[in-house]
């Protein structure tokens, strides 16, 4: 049984035991149904927010797997949670909790203060190594991700802002730029797909939602109506980024390694020689759940998903890069390609060489 498999029941279980926390918190106060808050259920309540879910998200979660810089988001988060779900007239019993949000903000705000030190001291650095590899092609996210690698090895945060600088700069600043590839072939695996259209019917859905959610929630909690309202328009602004990173990034094959990235939010780096064999994929049209927790699916979106065309087996498990900084690692690839006889042709010629 592999580590992937393994770790899915112990996620499950900790999204099983927040929502519950959440849920029966929630319930407390803001129903009837247990009648008058009993005295004392406030500092329960805190201890649940504050204290238990930390500690749950950090022994079920982010221990050995994630920075310990993550801890600052989840604290925060508990306390965002304590403020909208215990109501006013019981946290105002308590006036040290505003002063306990105070110093986790102030803490929060002194590291976002120490990371933009550390890229503006860097930056010069970080830009050049930018510059150069910019000039030899178009692949943004590829680029930026080398150039702080670069320049600001192992800073977890500054992996968390590359996603950011590239949702921004694919949804936003992308829209007149050409594919620009040099000295490497490419290919392209989306256009004989309807993956634009899913993308588009996806943030009409979203659009739609937004619209008629702010509406109805507005007049009941006006903060709350404007955070899912700034949550849909980074999910819009999300699904742009996929959509104009699909098209300005096509797989990409040099002499020594394969570049596989399949819009902004998975990507692969494979050197050739981890390639153990290429072939026809002759699998099941659909992976068990143990199978997707080893494959990395390079195909996109489509509203008919066709069986992939080509899987890469490997010598050694390979890292895929995620969002975020975050990795999985995988034992083998299946993908389409719009030219499946070029690219299985020139795959197996440098596998030779």
């Amino acid at each position: 049984m592999t580590n992937a498999v393994v770790k899915k029941p112990r996620f499950l279980l900790f999204a099983v035991l927040a929502s519950l926390i959440l849920a029966t918190n929630f319930i407390l106060y803001r129903t009837p149904m247990f009648g008058p808050v009993p005295d004392g259920a406030v500092i329960g309540s805190l201890l649940d927010l504050l204290i238990i879910l930390p500690l749950l998200t950090y022994f079920m979660v982010i221990r050995k797997r994630y920075s310990l810089k993550y801890m600052g988001l989840v604290i925060f988060a508990g306390f965002a949670a304590a403020y909208f779900i215990v109501p006013q007239h019981h946290l105002s019993d308590y006036p040290f909790l505003p002063y306990l949000l105070m110093v986790s903000e102030g803490a929060f705000l002194l590291f976002e203060l120490y990371l933009a030190y550390t890229v503006i001291t860097r930056l010069p650095k970080l830009l050049k190594g930018y510059k150069t590899m910019s000039n030899q092609n178009s692949f943004f996210l590829f680029n930026i991700r080398n150039a702080v690698e670069t320049s600001l090895p192992g800073n977890t945060a500054a992996k968390i802002l590359v996603t950011e600088f590239s949702l921004f700069h694919y949804s936003l600043f992308s829209w007149k730029k050409k594919v620009k590839i040099d000295h490497c072939m490419a290919f392209t695996y989306h256009q004989k797909t309807s993956v634009n259209a899913v993308y588009i019917m996806i943030i009409h859905a979203i659009a739609i939602e937004s619209i008629g959610l702010h509406y109805f929630l507005h007049g009941w909690n006006p903060i709350i109506s404007y955070i899912l309202l700034f949550l849909n328009i980074y999910g819009i602004l999300f699904i742009l980024a996929e959509l104009q990173a699909t098209r300005l990034t096509p797989f990409l094959l040099t002499e020594d390694h394969l570049l596989l990235q399949t819009g902004f939010s998975k990507s692969m780096h494979l050197p050739l020689n981890n390639i153990k064999e290429i072939k026809q994929y002759d699998g099941p049209e659909k992976f068990s759940r143990k199978e997707q927790a080893e494959v990395f699916d390079a195909r996109v979106p489509d509203l008919i998903q066709e069986k992939p065309m080509f899987e890469i087996l490997l010598h050694q498990p390979q890292d895929v890069q995620l969002m975020y900084g975050m990795k999985r690692k995988v034992n083998r690839i299946v993908l389409n390609v719009d030219e499946p006889d070029a690219f299985f042709r020139e795959m197996k010629r440098s596998l030779i060489e």
